[in-house]
């Protein structure tokens, strides 16, 4: 099916991929879930959009939940490379998913960014409209450059709770706090601090949940972090809200340019989550509602790049059987 070209008005605040976000420093904590929760998050978005061509499995009930502050955003595509380049908080929930295609017994392992929040409508508008990231609008805290890595904060816009006197506002989602024994512990060596993570993942209780001969080649996967392939369910609805005008499973690389500092965040973290009528997190990730432990913290101060979007599968005609 030939496809018309996109209509870009002038001066189009729309950006052509690949996105260079370099002067990145991005947090990350592992935050236990529950898999059944997860991988029905997984089935009512990836695989009720895969045609039967591929299934995406859950591989782990623990959530990467980061926070990232970008401070130098912008096109590298020639058409828009001089336009400029913006800030941006992007503040993430991935969850790890290993895809089967019926012609390989091998999976192919993406982040799949669940949830996610930003704290400006630029970042919303072409992380949404290229690549499919649910993106949604949220105030933030978190430490500054030479600040101590102890404190984060999330609230978004949405309702609380779900009543017809409720107007929309700003509430809170999550906090996430450092408790006793925290030390930043930075590294110059980028195996051995990828290693590390690795090691302080697996060593967690319960972290592997999926197909032990899958272990191996998830932990090479990950020997490129944070530069790995990223899965997105982009969609459009109709102008009733009931069907997709597009609809299709969308796959993009994240490749890292430059690495400028590393460390590991050791000690104990806790992560208080709101109820948020909005934003189940408790139903969609199988987080607690309270307090939890978040697990093997670390942080990287890096340049990377998000390429061009590829679709994996194209559900925007489906037949009368299933319409």
């Amino acid at each position: 099916m030939r496809r018309p070209p996109f209509l870009y008005p002038p001066a189009s605040p729309l950006m052509h991929p690949p996105l260079a976000l370099d002067q990145a420093r991005l947090y990350g904590f592992w935050v236990a879930g529950d898999l059944a929760a997860l991988q029905a998050s997984v089935d009512r978005t990836l695989n009720t959009c895969n045609r039967g061509l591929m299934h995406f499995t859950v591989l782990t009930h623990y959530v990467l939940l980061s926070f990232a502050e970008i401070s130098h955003a912008h096109s590298a595509n020639q058409d828009d490379i001089g336009k400029g380049w913006g800030k941006e908080i992007d503040i993430v929930t991935w969850v790890m998913v290993g895809c089967i295609r019926q012609d390989n017994p091998w999976p192919t392992f993406y982040a799949y960014p669940l949830h996610i929040w930003v704290d400006d409508c630029m970042a919303l508008i072409n992380g949404r409209e290229l690549y499919g990231y649910p993106k949604y609008e949220c105030l933030y805290a978190m430490p500054g450059r030479g600040e101590p890595p102890t404190t984060f904060r999330l609230a978004t816009k949405g309702f609380q709770p779900f009543s017809p006197e409720t107007e929309l506002g700003m509430h809170p989602l999550l906090d996430l706090d450092a408790t006793v024994g925290v030390m930043d512990e930075p590294t110059r060596d980028v195996v051995v601090w990828r290693e590390g993570l690795i090691a302080c993942m697996h060593q967690t209780p319960g972290f592997w949940d999926t197909h032990p001969a899958w272990r191996q080649k998830f932990d090479e996967w990950f020997d490129v972090f944070p530069g790995v392939d990223q899965v997105f369910l982009k969609q459009f609805p109709d102008g009733r809200g009931e069907r997709a005008v597009y609809q299709a499973i969308v796959a993009a690389p994240a490749k890292v340019k430059a690495i400028h500092g590393l460390s590991l965040l050791s000690g104990r973290y806790d992560l208080r989550l709101h109820p948020f009528d909005s934003f189940p997190l408790n139903m969609t990730l199988g987080w607690q509602l309270g307090v939890q432990p978040a697990h093997c913290g670390f942080c990287i101060d890096f340049d990377f790049e998000v390429g061009d979007g590829v679709e994996l599968v194209d559900n925007s005609q489906v037949d009368e059987e299933s319409a």
